[in-house]
């Protein structure tokens, strides 16, 4: 039979595949980014593509709509969101930067009938320490040199020459990328390596969501064999890329100048980045293929930054607890108290953190989307059009990111909401929706903004004429997803604060990474059951630890060496081999 031509636009990138593929999985051969967090069950409507010429025409959802011949396909362009994902913990780190990379500027002596000695060894003679030269900075040797009377510049990583550059390029900057893999957005940060200064942060969605929200079903996929392997690889490669290249723009520079680079992301993530088979992640006992931290060159990996570069992929504690809590750990300092601290970081994988004098205790537990705003119906990333704040009264009052008409919800909006329709009883401890009878105790200005009966029941946050369009509600079906991500997360709190041997009024401080963790209301995450019943005042937001982890590790070997450190000292904790966390989580399904 013959292969269908697929083209896409606006990447004007085309791709030929088997009839019977569908346009979601022709995409994914392609390497276009678009969203489709449901993993191609057809139920979150958020993989629409515009069909422009073909059989047929019009707007499908790409993972049911299955090629019979060529076509050229339109993705709806994504808009710029997340920007609080960019916002790292700046804190108060007390560190010397020593990123183990540097640039040198040199004057080299010219050669003459009396000096014949070559380009390269009158550059060793100039700078005077032992060192080799990789083959690209030979290839630029000649030029360089001659470019500005045997002035230049040298990127030196240990003893190897990376690049020579024509000039004082020193006063230019030596730059270095930080990079924070999430499994549903990616963050990287621009950062000059000699003052430590963050020059630009920039963050998009993680295009492997097309193959599942969830870490669980990109190993399944990656599972089938090598080629899906690395479409997941190349996917999250693009990103890492895209966003290179943006920040390059916003140096002024290309990302070819970029000379080291730091990548923190969970287990799953790093062995996908790396091309490693996760499979065995999944199944107890969840063993990685590697917890060690990983160095390699730029190139191995496929980044577009200079080949030559080192990549540091900080180290993993298990198959579930990665290298971004391993960052969290290194930013806030947890790797040595003398006090009782919890760090959540709320994300799709709830990773939880105690740290006690002396003692290190780490676990997982798979939360979900809902908290990003993915499998809710109405649910949406945190950008322009997502409601982020919901306060009820006599009536229902909410802020809109971007200050324009609400689109959606995201995720700091959902767990407002929830909180907010349990305190006044629009929600029951079980997380039933109060209708009929149930809801007469509500003012009619509440109670007519309740829809349906049973699990058809739907309770409006944002009207149609408020929308414009069409309303923005919440489901019976989308509190009972909150409620498992918030029981997990719970539940794996009480049994890490059981095996550490402390109550709730142990701890000195609770803290609260991600950007997700940085805005929501504490007073809600209180009032839902999400956190132990502690003084709201303890808790505090950390922004993006990990991010901030990737920063600290791309600008000194110290804390490199506290990354590896701590990722051998934790103890971590398999919620799977404790029967109080399934009694926990049961329990704390309910408000």
């Amino acid at each position: 039979m013959e292969k269908c031509r697929i083209s896409f636009l606006p990447e004007k990138v085309q791709v030929t595949v088997e009839p019977g593929v569908t346009l979601m999985m022709a995409a994914a051969e392609a390497g276009v980014e678009f969203e489709g967090p449901c993993g191609g069950r057809g139920v979150c409507g958020k993989c629409k593509m515009n069909i422009i010429e073909g059989e047929t025409t019009g707007q499908v959802l790409a993972c049911q709509y299955k090629v019979s011949g060529d076509l050229v396909v339109e993705i709806p362009r994504q808009e710029v969101y997340l920007n609080r994902k960019t916002a790292l913990t700046e804190g108060d780190w007390e560190i010397e930067t020593d990123p183990g990379i540097s640039k040198l500027k040199l004057q080299v002596e010219p050669p003459s009938l009396d000096n014949q000695k070559s380009d390269a060894d009158r550059l060793l003679q100039a700078l005077n320490r032992p060192a080799k030269l990789r083959l690209d900075a030979l290839r630029a040797l000649p030029q360089a040199l001659r470019a500005e009377g045997h002035a230049v510049t040298v990127v030196l990583a240990g003893d190897e020459v990376l690049a020579v550059e024509a000039g004082d390029r020193v006063k230019q900057g030596l730059y270095g990328l930080a990079v924070d893999i999430g499994t549903t957005t990616v963050v990287g940060s621009l950062v000059e390596l000699t003052g430590g200064k963050t020059v630009a942060a920039a963050s998009a969605g993680n295009t492997q969501n097309i193959f599942g929200a969830d870490v669980i079903s990109r190993i399944q996929h990656a599972a089938k064999g090598p080629k899906e392997l690395e479409q997941l690889r190349r996917r999250v490669v693009q990103v890492i890329n895209r966003l290179s290249e943006k920040l390059a723009v916003s140096a002024g520079i290309a990302p070819r100048e970029f000379y080291q680079a730091a990548i923190v992301c969970n287990t799953t993530m790093h062995h996908l980045l790396l091309g490693l088979d996760p499979r065995y992640l999944a199944p107890a006992p969840f063993i990685p293929v590697v917890t060690e931290m990983v160095e390699i060159e730029a190139r191995e990996a496929g980044l577009g930054i200079h080949p030559h570069a080192p990549v540091y992929v900080l180290p993993n504690v298990a198959g579930y607890v990665g290298a971004d809590t391993v960052g969290v750990i290194v930013s806030t300092g947890l790797y040595n108290v003398n006090k009782s601290v919890l760090a959540v970081d709320i994300g799709t994988n709830g990773e939880i953190v105690l740290a006690l004098p002396g003692r290190l205790l780490t676990c997982s537990t798979a939360a979900g989307p809902a908290f990003e705003g993915a499998q809710i119906k109405c649910g949406m990333r945190a950008q322009a059009g997502a409601i982020e704040k919901v306060k009820i009264e006599d009536k229902v009052s909410y802020e809109v990111i971007g200050d324009v008409a609400p689109k959606g919800i995201c995720g700091s909006g959902i767990m407002d909401a929830i909180a907010e329709m349990f305190r006044v009883g629009v929600l029951e401890s079980n997380g039933r929706l109060a209708t009929g009878e149930r809801a007469s105790h509500l003012p009619e200005s509440i109670r007519e903004r309740i829809q349906g009966t049973g699990p058809q029941a739907s309770f409006i946050l944002a009207t149609a004429e408020e929308t414009g369009g069409d309303p923005v509600y919440l489901t019976q079906k989308d509190v009972r997803e909150v409620q498992l991500a918030k029981g997990a997360i719970r539940a794996g709190i009480e049994v890490l604060l059981e095996h550490g041997g402390v109550s709730p009024a142990d701890l000195d401080e609770v803290l609260l990474a991600g950007a997700f963790g940085s805005y929501i209301d504490k007073n809600s995450a209180l009032g839902m059951g999400l956190l132990p019943m502690v003084p709201p005042e303890k808790i505090r937001a950390v922004g993006n630890a990990a991010g901030a982890g990737a920063k600290l590790a791309l600008l000194s070997r110290k804390a490199r060496q506290q990354a590896v450190e701590a990722a051998r000292k934790a103890e971590h904790v398999e919620l799977s081999t404790w029967p109080q966390f399934q009694e926990a989580f049961i329990r704390f399904l309910n408000f």
